[in-house]
C-alpha cells in the first residue's frame, strides 16, 4: 500500500493501453531512438524520479542494506514494477543500463568501496551508466577484445575502441571489459574497469542505425588513464565479472516485453481486419500460433525469476523474444502487403518497417543468438563442445 500511496501521490494515472486501431501514434520502434537535446532531458527526467525513488525507499529495493538498499529478493522489485506500471512514469530507458546491468556487477563483484563510489550513485539518481563491452571484432565472440590496459604504477593506461554502446553520449562512466594479459588465455587474460566518460582520451562518436535513429555510439579510448582503484574484480577475473553483467542484461530484455506484444498481437489482428485478412483461415492460424508463442515465452520468463542472475539457463528468454519480435514483423509485413515497405500514410502499416529493422538487432543484443545456443547446449543440455 505504501508504494500505490507514493505513487498515486507524484504521478498521474496512466490510460488503458488497449491495441485500439488509429489511436494516438503506432509506437512501433524497438529502439529508443532519441537523440541530442531531446535525449539529455529524457535523462534529466529519468533521473529527477530516479531521486524521488530513493528517497521514498523504492530505488534500490534489491540492494544491500549497508549500501542504502531495501535487502528484499527481487519479487518485491517486480511487484514495484508492476504497481509503478499504471502510472506516467517518465520514460527511464537512459538509466536501464545503469540500474539493470552495471550497477548490479558492480554491487555483486566490487569492493563495499566501489559499490559505495560508483554503484550507489546510479541508484540515488546522481548518474548514468554505460557498458563497454562489444568491439569492431569482438562481439559475438566476447572474449576476443582488443582493448588493452597496461599497468603504470597505482595506475592503468587504456587504448581501444568498443561500439555499439548505449548511453555513452551522456553517460558518467562506463563498465569497460579490457585486456590486461595478452599471453593468458583470451578468457583469463581479460579485466573489468569503471571508466570516468569524460577522462581525457574518451571521444563518443554515434552511430546512425537503419532505422534512421542513433542511440548507439562507438567510444574510442586513447592512453585513456584510470586508478587501480577503478578495476573490479582480480585482474584476469574480467570474464566472471562480465558474465554475471550480461545475465543481468538478458534478465533484463526478457523482463520488459510483454506488455509491448500483447498490445502489438492487438495491432496485427486489427490490421488484419483491416485488410480483410482476419476472415482468412491461415491468417488466423498464423496469428494464434503467435499468440500461443508470446504466453509461453511470458510463463517461461516468469518460471526463470528464480533462476540465478548468473545461470545459463537464462539465455532461453533472450532466444525466445529475439525469435517472437521478429514473427511479429513478419507477420504484420505479410497481413500489410505493400504498405509496409511504401508509406501510404495509412495508420498502422507502415510503422511496421520499424519494427522488423529493430528485430535483426535483438538477434545480437545480450548476446548474440548463435553464441547463446552453444553456451545452452554445452553448459545445460551438457552437449559436446564444438573444436576449438
Amino acid at each position: 500500500m505504501r508504494a500505490l500511496e507514493f505513487l498515486a501521490a507524484r504521478l498521474p494515472r496512466r490510460a488503458a493501453r488497449a491495441g485500439e486501431w488509429g489511436v494516438g501514434t503506432e509506437d512501433l520502434a524497438l529502439f529508443h531512438e532519441t537523440s541530442g537535446e531531446e535525449e539529455r532531458q529524457e535523462c534529466a527526467a529519468a533521473l529527477a524520479w530516479q531521486r524521488e525513488r530513493w528517497a521514498a525507499g523504492f530505488g534500490w529495493l534489491t540492494g544491500p542494506l549497508a549500501h542504502g538498499g531495501a535487502g528484499l529478493p527481487a519479487g518485491y522489485d517486480r511487484l514495484y514494477r508492476q504497481l509503478e506500471d499504471r502510472f506516467e512514469v517518465p520514460d527511464m530507458n537512459p538509466l536501464r543500463i545503469g540500474l539493470g546491468t552495471v550497477g548490479p556487477a558492480i554491487a555483486a563483484y566490487g569492493t563495499p568501496e566501489q559499490v559505495d563510489r560508483f554503484a550507489v550513485g546510479l541508484y540515488r539518481g546522481e548518474r548514468v551508466a554505460c557498458q563497454l563491452f562489444s568491439e569492431p571484432d569482438a562481439g559475438s565472440d566476447l572474449a576476443g577484445v582488443r582493448t588493452r590496459a597496461v599497468r603504470e604504477g597505482a595506475d592503468w593506461v587504456i587504448t581501444g575502441q568498443k561500439v555499439w554502446t548505449s548511453n555513452a553520449t551522456f553517460a558518467d562512466l562506463g563498465l569497460a571489459l579490457v585486456r590486461t594479459d595478452p599471453d593468458a588465455p583470451k578468457h583469463r587474460g581479460l579485466t573489468m574497469f569503471v571508466v570516468p566518460m569524460d577522462a581525457p582520451g574518451v571521444r563518443v562518436v554515434p552511430l546512425r542505425q537503419l532505422t534512421g535513429g542513433t542511440s548507439f555510439t562507438e567510444v574510442f579510448l586513447t592512453d585513456v588513464r584510470v586508478s587501480d582503484e577503478h578495476r573490479i574484480g582480480a585482474p584476469g577475473e574480467g570474464w566472471r565479472v562480465a558474465t554475471g553483467a550480461l545475465a543481468g542484461e538478458r534478465r533484463a530484455v526478457g523482463d520488459r516485453w510483454h506488455e509491448r506484444n500483447a498490445r502489438a498481437l492487438e495491432l496485427l489482428r486489427g490490421l488484419a481486419e483491416r485488410t480483410g485478412r482476419w476472415e482468412d483461415p491461415l491468417a488466423r492460424q498464423e496469428w494464434a500460433r503467435l499468440y500461443s508463442r508470446l504466453r509461453i515465452a511470458r510463463f517461461q520468463q516468469e518460471r526463470m525469476q528464480q533462476v540465478a542472475l548468473g545461470g545459463a539457463e537464462r539465455a532461453v528468454d533472450k532466444l525466445l523474444l529475439s525469435t517472437n519480435l521478429r514473427l511479429v514483423g513478419e507477420l504484420a509485413a505479410e497481413l500489410a502487403g505493400p504498405a509496409f515497405t511504401a508509406d501510404t500514410g495509412e495508420w498502422g502499416h507502415y510503422g511496421w518497417n520499424r519494427w522488423l529493422m529493430g528485430a535483426l538487432g535483438y538477434r545480437i543484443a545480450g548476446g548474440t543468438e548463435e553464441i547463446l545456443k552453444t553456451m545452452l547446449a554445452e553448459r545445460v543440455l551438457g552437449l559436446p563442445k564444438e573444436p576449438r
